[in-house]
């Protein structure tokens, strides 16, 4: 008599319940009643296996395929995510505090704590993935990878801090009206121009070159083209739009970013406190190479 594993599809064990109805041990026969007994308790094994499988997969969080972690060169020209959908991810001479903020997809200075390397040590991700992972699941297999290699515990917390909101100034906002997808265009230090961009869109870039949270608080829905143009201070220098540090500061005549809002776009900022979400790092070791 052959063997029957305990888990296999329910095609073996229908040909198994048949095989014992008709074998016989030692020239008596086996009851037709006693098979399907047996046949009823290996049903009831492989459903509990099944189920226990499928709350395995169902609680077990998104993972890469496979992933190796290095601390980045001291020189390196380009810092940042690529994501080509081609079952390839990379991190660039990236800060586990930037980890933390992509793989959350929040802005970095929402992400605090966390041991003093943890913001300047950075590190090299190579990461391979289904080809058909989309964006989100990346970033929830990233979350995963940096949890287990860097060991680390994290909550989240709602504070009271400084936030700017982007408002109407008096007046008319100066803006035209388009359609299409927007974007913005880079024309050189300090000169943006914007092509079909949301309101939203716009404090979201605000934001990335303020360094800090930007609520869009003009109540305008459409999409807009517009050009603006400032001159960026030392604390905005690398940040897009903004452009390396000058050589001379002071020699910067043009418009502050706050300025030039008012004066070109008929829109302000203006700085008030309100309760931000932030990510808290509590704990974090640096990994081993791989």
């Amino acid at each position: 008599m052959r063997a029957t594993s305990a888990i296999g599809n329910q095609a073996d064990l229908e040909t198994a319940g048949v095989f014992l109805e008709h074998s016989s041990f030692g020239g008596s026969s086996i009851p037709a009643s006693r098979c399907n007994r047996s046949r009823s308790v290996w049903r009831a094994v492989l459903f509990s296996a099944l189920t226990a499988a499928t709350a395995f997969a169902q609680s077990a969080p998104p993972a890469f395929e496979v992933a190796t972690i290095k601390p980045s060169p001291q020189l390196m020209i380009w810092s940042g995510f690529q994501f080509p959908n081609s079952g390839r991810f990379e991190a660039s001479h990236v800060t586990l505090q930037a980890l933390v903020a992509y793989s959350y997809d929040v802005r970095d200075f929402y992400v605090s704590g966390g041991p003093g390397w943890a913001s300047s040590d950075r590190f090299e991700i190579v990461a391979k993935t289904d080809v058909t992972s989309t964006r989100a699941q990346v970033r929830m297999m990233l979350r995963t990878l940096i949890e287990e290699r860097f060991k680390l515990a994290l909550h989240r917390e709602t504070k009271t801090a400084m936030v700017y909101e982007l408002a109407v100034s008096k007046g008319q906002p100066k803006l035209e009206e388009s359609v299409g997808d927007g974007f913005l265009k880079f024309q050189g230090r300090g000169q943006v121009d914007g092509q079909g961009v949301t309101m939203t869109g716009l404090a979201s870039y605000l934001q990335t070159l303020l360094g800090q949270v930007v609520l869009d608080k003009t109540g305008l829905k459409g999409s807009y083209n517009f050009k603006l143009a400032w001159t960026p201070d030392e604390a905005q220098a690398g940040r897009p739009g903004a452009g390396p540090v000058p050589g001379d500061l002071a020699g910067g005549s043009g418009p502050s970013i706050f300025t030039a809002l008012e004066e070109q776009l008929g829109l302000r900022l203006r700085g008030t406190r309100g309760p931000v979400e932030t990510i808290v790092i509590d704990h974090a070791e640096k990994p081993s190479e791989n």
